[in-house]
């Protein structure tokens, strides 16, 4: 066999043992998880050129790759602080990008990290934006015929950097696309005419939840709409209360007494399952949740 024949059939035969190595790594994690920092995140050969060896095996190690993202997920707690989960993004962030440099095409992969990247802490950071960010931008370069791409990366402009043009155009770029849902050139003009309101915050988390496929990310979101639903209750309470104090000069007693005074349409009704109630001071807190970082108060995330 000649020489660069022989060195590539070993290299071959190295990446089908490392993929076989993966295989009953991640068997072994369903049986006793390892401590996070004892899992090997990705392999040593770089991706680029892991890629030209792997023949037509690429797209398998790409899976396998992808898999043990997949197997981070779960270790990563909703109560975590950003130092405390910056270990598992950094691996889970790794793991996705060497998976896509194997597979340029993988659209799985980019739609996984655009919905399992960015997440939010309860110190007040939104993590993975960023990373989640750079691969959409790829994704959307190498496979720009998945509405996904254009729309994920969208709600990451819009929602949490705040860059409404930027958001737009993707979302506009992903409802051109065949099989992208009504709703998304519906939110691509609603953004355009309304970037930055709560109620495009909301229209954008429900879209979010509609498509999320893992768990996971479903809970994760399905909390973010609840969240945005009692922070439309807070604000409509408190701008009643303005109106009550302005009419009255006293603070009201409960949210039954602004509806008694027509002050307020009708009690809602708390997502979480608490109740909203008024402090002497006029402001409002709900007895079910925290209010929301990003558009409560005058503390706002961090994105990294």
């Amino acid at each position: 066999m000649p020489l660069p024949l022989r060195g590539a059939a070993v290299g071959g035969a190295v990446l089908l043992l490392a993929a076989a190595t993966a295989m009953l790594r991640i068997s072994a994690q369903r049986i006793a998880p390892p401590p996070v920092d004892a899992v090997i995140d990705v392999p040593a050969l770089p991706g680029e050129v892991a890629r030209p060896l792997a023949f037509g095996f690429r797209s398998l190690l790409s899976d396998f790759t992808f898999l043990e993202a997949i197997q981070i997920l779960p270790q990563r707690k909703s109560g975590f602080t950003a130092e405390q989960s910056v270990g598992l993004d950094r691996r889970l962030q790794r793991l996705l990008e060497y998976s896509v440099e194997l597979d340029p095409k993988f659209a799985g992969a980019y739609r996984f990290a655009g919905t399992a990247l960015p997440h939010e802490t309860v110190d007040g950071h939104a993590m993975g934006v960023l990373a989640a960010a750079q691969l959409l931008e790829k994704g959307l370069r190498e496979r720009p015929d998945d509405w996904h791409m254009g729309f994920l990366l969208g709600f990451l402009q819009s929602y949490y950097l705040r860059d409404y043009a930027a958001g737009g155009r993707s979302l506009a770029a992903a409802a051109r696309q065949p099989g992208a849902p009504r709703y998304i050139g519906l939110l691509a003009t609603r953004l355009a005419a309304e970037g930055g309101e709560l109620k495009m915050a909301t229209l954008l988390a429900e879209a979010m939840l509609a498509q999320a496929n893992e768990d996971e990310t479903r809970r994760e979101w399905r909390n973010r709409v609840d969240a945005l639903h009692m922070e439309r209750d807070l604000r409509e309470i408190e701008a009643a209360v303005a109106r009550y104090r302005m009419a009255t000069g006293t603070v009201p007693p409960s949210v039954r007494a602004l509806v008694r005074s027509g002050e307020l349409k009708k009690e809602p009704v708390e997502p979480h399952g608490g109740k909203y109630l008024i402090r002497p001071d006029g402001t409002v807190r709900s007895t079910g949740a925290e209010r929301l970082r990003v558009f409560g108060g005058s503390a706002t995330l961090k994105v990294r």
